[in-house]
């Protein structure tokens, strides 16, 4: 518009000073690139993050181009508000273990004697349950940090998916669920799948930890091959080869999942009605897909409950393609 910049442009840094005058992008140093991001206000009082990159013909020449980057603040505060609330319920959630164990540690040191042996190992028994507690909390904080950094690695191997099921519907009824309590189906034959089997086990042992704990009735698992199919990227139409997966359903019969909360579900600190713990066990369960490859659904069973399922891409690591 040939107006002066100051004039196009007026941002204002939050102690109220100009901050063209201040940053002087066609004078001072020469060796200069450009300014760093920053909070700045428009006129009205809205508040922006703006950077800006200096163009020069040649190093250390005259600036002959500003570029002006302004973008909101609204994401940043979101994320910040985001990891106020992660804080917060760490904070709550480590408190209860740990005073717990200070509790019971303390008063056996200072009245050992006076404790019978079953007393005492009463007492060491939620001492170590709340002490698991802890560590399975600090556990789910490194996989969110891994998870919104990108840095969650996945190990594939080859795993038996079905294998695995049963083996965590065992741990269930060996802690005194009762065995008419699950239906395994395996569609037979699977595809040989190559995932990370820790990661999957931690999948498979939140969702039935869930099916178990908030739904009612039987806790169906159903493992079946998905048909290879071709892929289409949304973003240009292009077809990308066909892929072949493996699917795990898990349903219960309970009350299900109210449709407005559908939408939340596997995101930080959902919790339905009933639900204790973090709320973050959806949370990285998602993330743990994703990182396969795959993807996960929820909705609603025949039973009558909620259904969770996940599909994981079954094809070997790219070294053995």
């Amino acid at each position: 518009s040939g107006r002066p910049l100051e004039c196009a442009l007026p941002l204002e840094d939050l102690e109220g000073r100009r901050w063209w005058a201040l940053t002087d992008p066609y004078g001072g140093l020469a060796i200069r690139a450009g300014q760093p991001e920053r909070n700045l206000l428009l006129p009205g009082g809205r508040e922006v993050l703006v950077s800006a990159r200096y163009v020069r013909d040649r190093p250390a020449g005259p600036v002959r181009r500003l570029v002006v980057q302004l973008r909101g603040t609204e994401a940043r505060r979101r994320t910040e508000r985001s990891h106020a609330e992660l804080i917060a319920t760490v904070a709550h959630e480590l408190r209860s273990p740990l005073t717990s164990v200070k509790g019971f540690t303390a008063t056996l040191l200072a009245k050992w004697e006076r404790f019978t042996d079953d007393q005492k190992r009463l007492m060491l028994e939620t001492v170590d349950a709340d002490a698991n507690r802890v560590t399975r909390l600090i556990a789910e904080l490194l996989d969110i940090s891994r998870i919104d950094s990108g840095r969650l690695e996945v190990r594939k191997q080859p795993v038996d998916i079905a294998a695995a099921v049963r083996r965590h519907v065992q741990a269930h009824t060996t802690a005194g669920q009762r065995t008419d309590r699950f239906l395994i189906r395996v569609r037979e034959p699977l595809p040989a799948l190559w995932a990370d089997p820790d990661k999957i086990d931690q999948v498979l042992g939140n969702l039935l930890e869930n099916a178990v704990r908030h739904g009612e009735g039987t806790v169906t698992i159903e493992v079946s091959p998905v048909p290879a199919r071709v892929c289409a990227d949304s973003a240009d139409h292009s077809v990308g080869p066909a892929v072949e997966r493996t699917a795990v359903t898990v349903s219960d019969e309970g009350p299900g999942i109210p449709d407005e909360s559908v939408g939340r579900v596997f995101t930080r600190f959902w919790r339905g009605s009933k639900r204790g713990g973090t709320g973050l066990g959806l949370y990285i369960v998602k993330g743990i897909v994703e990182a396969h490859g795959g993807s996960i659904t929820v909705g609603r069973a025949r039973g009558g409950g909620a259904e969770f399922r996940f599909t994981l891409p079954v094809g070997a690591p790219a070294f053995l393609a």
